[in-house]
């Protein structure tokens, strides 16, 4: 009686360890698709599980660590070099037992790839794994972001997402030649990123986590602007970029990374300014004017819901011709502007308007919208960090303020429904009669 009873635990036990096998073997096959059944289980789930990039169709679940940096590095244009160096410094610190760094590069007259960053001191060469091989692609399309991105969250599991675009940017606005353009611009394709793609991308990357991603980086000049923010505002917790131009070498990525390797259990307000703190660090030394900012999009609803209180009572006073005169001869010409003179810095401007516009309720409304904005214990901007005279009054956020329309394609943007765009209409009429 008693081995009966031993044998018939045994063959339970047995039993319960074959049908582990078979569930994790069928979670881990489903997750990478053409591996094999054989799984090896680390942390966590196997819904992690990737195939094993060095072949044998080995499914291996990823451990969950603190943060996956995920870097859409678009080289594929006259930025090649700067690309390569960005990519070396990242292999100076390389991924670490915490946190995941991964690349799609695609350089210049070449192709794409998947990389999986390790630690490497040779600033010359990319030494790095490269897990996949993606032949000529389309940085310029915004499905391959999103795709790009779900793959990382898939395949190298965190509590916290950083996803970082690399390229040319210029937030809302169009160049010399009226081209309408956003981010990404593959020269291959001809394709970018508009600023509304941009917010189907991050709409369609909340759907894949079930939350908002910690933080949208845009290492790419002017994209930190009132219409590229409220674009994703309803997916994103924190925006780090910058206002102006950035230098070709743009972000330092060693000078980041570093500090996040070695403290990963900062949250994504501390690591979205230690972003920007890094950045702008770097071109004090190297004596180049900058600007990086980390904007905090869970206050935007609030900030917005008074700034449009704001910018209705200045549309309701653009019949005051005193009113109108202060805007365009006392606010609008000493605003801080940026590359795109049309660029400019959102909170001098309200500054500005409360100290020259003589009326008490705007002046009142100014002061609660900049208390939102920047002066308050939790404002909008969570970070602003700056360097040179020329941007010394650059507070976190640009808006478009051009000279004399909006234009049709500012209806493309969501913000474009806001009463700033009311405001603009009203002050264009009113603003050409005063000389």
């Amino acid at each position: 009686m008693a081995k009966r009873g031993i044998l018939s635990v045994l063959f339970a036990v047995f039993m319960m360890i074959l049908m582990a096998g078979n569930v994790y073997a069928g979670n881990c096959g489903s997750g990478c698709g053409g591996c094999n059944n054989t799984c090896e289980i680390r942390l966590g789930n196997c819904s992690g599980g990737t195939c094993d990039p060095n072949g044998g169709g080995t499914c291996e679940a990823r451990a969950v660590k603190d943060w996956t940096v995920l870097v859409f590095l678009n080289a594929d244009n006259n930025l090649d070099q700067f690309g390569v160096r960005d990519v070396n410094e990242m292999e100076k610190i390389g991924s670490n037992d915490r946190v995941n760094i991964v690349v799609l590069l695609d350089r210049e007259d070449g192709t794409a790839q998947k990389l999986y960053i390790t630690k490497d001191d040779d600033m010359y060469k990319i030494n790095s794994q490269v897990v996949e091989e993606l032949g000529v692609y389309d940085m310029g399309d915004y499905k391959n972001l999103i795709a790009f991105t779900q793959w990382g969250i898939k395949n190298y599991p965190a509590n916290n997402y950083a996803l970082i675009i690399w390229n040319h940017g210029s937030g809302w606005n169009k160049n010399r030649e009226l081209v309408f353009k956003d981010i990404s611009y593959d020269e291959q394709s001809g394709n970018h990123i508009t600023t509304a793609q941009l917010g189907q991308a991050m709409a369609s990357i909340y759907q894949t986590l079930g939350k908002k991603l910690e933080i949208l980086s845009m290492d790419a000049c002017l994209m930190q602007m009132a219409e590229v923010c409220y674009e994703v505002k309803d997916y994103v917790q924190f925006c780090v970029a910058s206002e102006e131009t950035e230098p070709g070498d743009g972000y330092t990525y060693d000078a980041f990374l570093g500090p996040l390797t070695k403290q990963p259990s900062m949250d994504a307000v501390a690591v979205s300014k230690l972003m920007a703190q890094a950045y702008t660090e770097h071109y004090i030394q190297q004596n180049e004017a900058c600007t990086q900012s980390s904007v905090n999009l869970g206050k935007m609803d609030a900030f917005l819901a008074k700034f449009d209180q704001l910018c209705a009572k200045l549309a309701e006073l653009m019949s005051d011709q005193a009113v109108v005169t202060a805007i365009k001869k006392q606010v609008r010409p000493y605003t801080q502007a940026f590359y795109y003179r049309s660029n400019i810095d959102l909170g001098h401007f309200i500054s500005l308007v409360q100290k020259n516009v003589k009326n008490e309720e705007i002046q009142a409304l100014a002061a609660e919208v900049l208390a939102l904005y920047g002066a308050g214990l939790d404002p909008l901007i969570a970070g602003n960090y700056i360097n040179g005279y020329s941007m010394k009054n650059a507070t976190g956020l640009a808006i478009y303020f051009p000279s004399y329309s909006l234009g049709s394609d500012y209806n493309k943007v969501k913000f474009s429904k806001t009463n700033w765009a009311l405001f603009l209409s009203k002050y264009f009429a009113a603003a050409s009669s005063v000389r």
